[in-house]
């Protein structure tokens, strides 16, 4: 059994902007635990668990995994998790289990129909081949000739440092203004990439 009293807690903890959590009942009044909508854990008997990830089991000492579910026979490999670890294993299971996944740039949708994109398609061209050369995207995403493989990018797509450039960089990307200007694309993303490369390298360096 689970008190609503620890349910608030985890979720005073742990909730925020990044990770919306959210529950369902339980056998033995205990509680699942959704991340934005996708299943990650539950509250049994007053601890937490989440589902069993490598990278939490080395962070708590390769404990046993137990089995918690919805009940007897709706099983799942956990791994109770300490208070003092709550923060960093829900971010540890959410990046195993689903950030890989998480959308990160659709041309289509961003450039709002396909005579836009069509106007837009040469600054992504410079775009794309920029980040790949800059090592943020694993994979060329352009080919032989030049011209764009895939309109959609997800998490996996990016390098380490793509996970944090990349985002960053495509922000200043969407809104830059003088397009028509004297400054050319090539020249302003070098200047943005200085500026959030130094940011990263000071990130890292803590």
């Amino acid at each position: 059994m689970t008190s609503i009293d620890f349910l608030n807690k985890v979720h005073k903890n742990l909730d925020s902007q990044e990770y919306n959590l959210s529950f369902s009942p339980a056998k033995s009044k205990n509680y699942m635990l959704y991340c934005n909508g996708n299943f990650i854990g539950g509250l049994f008997d007053e601890e937490l668990c989440f589902v069993y990830t490598d990278n939490v089991s080395q962070l708590l000492g390769q404990p046993e995994p137990i089995y918690r579910g919805y009940s007897s026979t709706a099983q799942h490999r956990m791994l109770m998790i300490p208070e003092e670890h709550w923060k960093e294993a829900l971010k540890l299971t959410y990046d195993e289990k689903f950030d890989w996944s998480r959308l990160v740039y659709d041309m289509t949708y961003t450039s709002i129909g396909a005579a836009v994109v069509e106007d837009f398609y040469d600054e992504n061209v410079i775009f794309l081949r920029f980040c790949f050369e800059r090592k943020l995207l694993k994979e060329n995403p352009l080919d032989r000739q030049g011209r764009i493989l895939r309109m959609v990018y997800i998490n996996r797509d990016l390098t380490e440092a793509g996970k944090y450039l990349f985002p960053r960089l495509l922000h200043k990307f969407l809104v830059f203004s003088d397009r028509g200007g004297k400054t050319s694309l090539d020249i302003m993303l070098k200047r943005w990439y200085t500026q959030l490369e130094k940011e990263y390298q000071n990130l890292t360096a803590k």
